[in-house]
């Protein structure tokens, strides 16, 4: 009796080197395409800015690099399109072709012929997450950089902050103000342990005044138990004292750097340190979850494609599978980002909405397969 090898590697690599060059050809279309998208809508952007003097104009090589600063960025986030497409298309070769069926007849479960699949595209994942998300993080820095120079400033005025705190540049008639505070409350905008350091037109240093708390509205500074410490060391104890400042601002403009600048092993320690201040972390956090998650996110795309594709043995194309299997994965990452969106407004525990989504999709593609290798009970 002839004995066939329960793990033939040199069909698992032949498997898997065929679903990479799928899912290479997909990620490479995709990214053209989106490219090409990003590089008509900064045309058109900067078409729009001609004639305004304040900013600088943009020539063509300009939004050539702009566009292709972008492309590690949209390298990161079309991986599971890539895949989900690129695995679709492989699988359907698969049943063309009998892969699977001969594949079964050997005693080869579908679980062991997409496992080292699974393995290579979860190496996929991180490299990523280790490799690509800092270079698309310092390309989004200088895209938005570019973005200011080229298209103007979102924000005139913001708050920005460091490990001593808040600070802001203010101007109250004749005097110029640096703002300094410890924590900050943007939903009723107010400042805590603040220190306020007065300069004349000429720069010079007039005055420091602590407060423990303040109000900043609009066109108003407002300080609560409050000490002056004049340039002469004289002391002067208030329990309130109001600066009326130049601002157009209704509330707090804090400058906080986007989740797509930060690298991943930044995060934590950059979302501890904006929870320190009072700020809302739930941006930052799912998309830390979300990054997490985008080795599961690559594989469970390659399983739910699996378990809809070669459910049947018929060779021919059936494009009502090709159809349900683009739709289930493309729902599936809509949906995510549906949910991280209501993570984000604090609707949702941020837990729940940057794992959610994934491991929905991860455990669904793992029960279809399993029920695909399931014995049939006559």
């Amino acid at each position: 009796m002839k004995h066939y090898n329960k793990h033939p590697f040199i069909l698992y690599k032949y498997f898997t080197k065929e679903l990479l060059l799928f899912f290479l050809f997909a990620l490479f279309s995709l990214t053209i395409l989106i490219f090409f998208i990003d590089l008509i809508e900064l045309f058109r952007r900067s078409s729009n800015k001609i004639g305004v003097t304040q900013i600088q104009h943009a020539n063509f090589y300009n939004i050539i690099g702009m566009a292709g600063l972008k492309i590690p960025s949209n390298i990161e986030k079309v991986l599971p399109f890539a895949t989900l497409i690129g695995s679709i298309a492989c699988f359907n070769q698969w049943r063309k072709k009998n892969y699977y069926i001969i594949s079964r007849t050997f005693g080869l479960s579908l679980w062991k012929i997409i496992t080292p699949t699974l393995i290579s595209f979860f190496i996929i994942g991180l490299v990523s997450i280790i490799f690509l998300n800092p270079l698309s993080s310092i390309f989004n820095k200088k895209y938005d950089a570019l973005q200011t120079i080229y298209f103007g400033k979102k924000n005139l005025k913001v708050f920005t902050f460091d490990t001593k705190g808040f600070w802001i540049k203010e101007i109250s008639r004749d005097s110029q103000l640096i703002i300094n505070a410890k924590t900050i409350n943007d939903i009723n905008n107010t400042l805590k342990n603040v220190n306020v350091f007065v300069f004349d037109k000429d720069k010079k240093f007039q005055k420091k005044i602590i407060s423990k708390k303040a109000t900043f509205l609009k066109n108003k500074l407002t300080l609560f138990e409050v000490d002056i410490i004049s340039r002469t060391d004289s002391l002067k104890k208030l329990k309130k004292y109001t600066f009326t400042v130049k601002s157009e601002s209704t509330g707090f403009d804090i400058a906080i750097s986007k989740p797509d600048t930060i690298f991943i092993f930044d995060l934590p320690s950059y979302i501890f340190k904006i929870k320190k201040y009072g700020l809302n972390i739930s941006k930052h956090l799912i998309h830390f979850f979300k990054l997490v998650c985008q080795p599961f996110l690559i594989i469970s795309m390659i399983l739910l494609s699996a378990s809809l594709m070669l459910r049947s043995s018929e060779r021919k194309v059936e494009s009502g599978k090709v159809t349900i299997s683009l739709v289930v994965g493309f729902s599936l990452y809509f949906i995510g980002d549906f949910i991280f969106a209501l993570g984000s407004s604090e609707k949702l525990p941020p837990l729940l909405s940057g794992f959610g989504p994934t491991l929905i999709g991860l455990f669904s593609g793992c029960y279809l397969i399993s029920e695909i290798d399931e014995p049939k009970k006559n």
